[in-house]
């Protein structure tokens, strides 16, 4: 019995540990996203991170996005765009509020995809490497505890 208490202690430990750990690791994560519109409206485009900094977001990859996307789609994709990553990092999951962001995910690795669920787009290093490498900063990691499998 004291050993089961013991673990079950050491677990609870375990897990506010690695949540606060999370918690300071997703801290550049953004308070609000915002719209792709919006953004091209402004003459030094940002978004206001959870610690309170702001993230620039570089004008030539807001062009990309604009001229892959029609009118509504431009006013739907919210940026920046998550990708959620646990584990080993070798997957991730593309969190896609609209449409929009699987456009934008099929033009930048000129393949077709599918969600793997509703709202996730499930890419691997290969295709994240791509991504990052075209969209650095509209694009932002967030980490989880939790599997992605």
């Amino acid at each position: 019995m004291l050993e089961d208490n013991a673990k079950s202690r050491y677990d609870t430990f375990l897990e506010a540990y690695l949540s606060s750990e999370l918690r300071l690791v997703n801290s550049s994560l953004p308070r609000a996203r915002r719209s792709l519109s919006e953004l091209l409206h402004e003459s030094h485009p940002f978004v206001v991170c959870a610690d309170g900094t702001h993230q620039l977001l570089k004008r030539v990859e807001l062009r990309f996005l604009e001229s892959i996307l029609d009118d509504e789609d431009r006013q739907e994709l919210l940026l920046p765009i998550i990708i959620e990553m646990s584990g080993d990092g070798s997957e991730a999951l593309v969190l896609c509020h609209s449409h929009a962001e699987l456009v934008v995910l099929e033009a930048v690795l000129g393949m077709e995809l599918s969600y793997e669920r509703p709202g996730r787009v499930r890419l691997y290093r290969p295709q994240l490497s791509i991504l990052r490498r075209k969209l650095r900063t509209t694009t932002q990691y967030a980490f989880s505890a939790r599997s992605i499998a």
